[in-house]
């Protein structure tokens, strides 16, 4: 340890489609850090992927790109708290630059976040343990001329139906198709941001999410699970729903019966272990108004601003913002070995229980 109270780097921004996303997280991770247990210092990726120290998440806004480094200068850095979203952010290979410096970090390691990444291997992981989800057709470059073939021979789709790339968050990419004649559009426009579309059936019912939060001991914890609510004007949960107030209510918890929450846990419990998460991570499934669950998406660094799920969702469960940070921090110390300052740890209070 360098100093009285240990040096956080927190990583942001990024060359992809969530670049603003992790902005937001930073600065909401600025305002709530508590700077009495550690000393913060920001190091953002700009649009073209060169990182710049900052005095402030703002300022990355103003940086002249020709100036940034290749690698983010860790110099002094005791842990660092790694916000960004996506790829080149969360899909593992941050976190292996962060291995092969020897730098300890919060959160998922390379598999996991390779894994979680890239959705369709996601699945078969998952399926490998028993865990529903949702049915799915690929679409790639060399069988994109006969997507709609594929739709068609594909007794599990049917319109309407998703069409999002294999590898991106927040939605980007992403668009619900009612009509064959706008398939193709959907598939371009998914291709523009992954080398894989992936098409799934619309599931009538709700999307339910968990967030699993890994204690200093190893064991694990889920907040109460939350309910997406939109407004009538949106279609699903898409990249406007998630980031324009009033979009969206977010419903914690979820006004489900008892049996399917405590389902969702206990399957997002199951998919933490089998993907090898390590600290955090947010899932997220649809509920189907037939009473299926099936598991759509593992987000092993989810939004971190004052809207998103994952926070607001411990905030349920009695664990505020500044907490909830120090518990992440906790977990990565005490994951290494490394003493760090006494935290709090995920509540028991409104919380339910798993083992590590």
């Amino acid at each position: 340890m360098s100093a009285a109270r240990p040096t956080v780097a927190v990583l942001f921004g990024g060359a992809n489609s969530e670049h603003e996303v992790s902005c937001s997280s930073a600065r909401s991770v600025e305002e709530h850090l508590d700077r009495g247990r550690f000393d913060p210092v920001f190091l953002g990726a700009d649009r073209h992927g060169g990182w710049h120290r900052v005095d402030r998440v703002r300022d990355l806004a103003a940086v002249n790109p020709v100036e940034g480094r290749r690698l983010p200068d860790l110099a002094g850095v005791d842990m660092v708290l790694p916000v960004l979203h996506g790829r080149f952010g969360e899909d593992g290979t941050l976190q292996g630059l962060l291995e092969l410096s020897g730098t300890p970090y919060v959160g998922n390691g390379v598999l996991a976040g390779a894994i979680a990444m890239d959705k369709f291997r996601c699945q078969q992981v998952l399926g490998g343990s028993g865990i529903p989800t949702v049915p799915t057709v690929v679409i790639d470059r060399a069988n994109r001329a006969h997507a709609q073939r594929l739709v068609d021979r594909a007794a599990v789709l049917g319109y309407p139906l998703f069409v999002k790339p294999n590898r991106s968050g927040s939605s980007v990419g992403a668009t619900r198709v009612e009509d064959p004649a706008d398939l193709s559009a959907a598939v371009d426009a998914a291709l523009a941001h992954d080398d894989a579309a992936l098409l799934q059936p619309f599931q009538a019912g709700d999307e339910v999410d968990v967030a699993v939060l890994q204690r200093p001991d190893g064991s694990l914890a889920v907040a109460p699970p939350l309910r997406v609510r939109l407004s009538t004007d949106a279609s699903y949960f898409d990249y406007a729903s998630k980031y324009s107030p009033g979009s969206v209510e977010f419903e914690i918890p979820a006004r489900v019966p008892t049996t399917v929450a405590d389902r969702v846990c206990a399957l997002a419990l199951l998919a933490f272990e089998a993907l090898g998460c390590e600290g955090l991570a947010r899932i997220d499934f649809f509920v189907t108004t037939d009473g299926r669950v099936l598991l759509n998406e593992v987000n092993t660094m989810p939004g971190l601003t004052s809207r998103s799920q994952f926070p607001r969702m411990w905030a349920a469960a009695g664990m505020g913002y500044p907490d909830l940070l120090t518990a992440l921090l906790n977990r990565a110390f005490a994951a290494r070995g490394i003493a760090a300052p006494v935290g709090t740890a995920a509540p028991d209070r409104d919380a339910r229980v798993g083992r590590g």
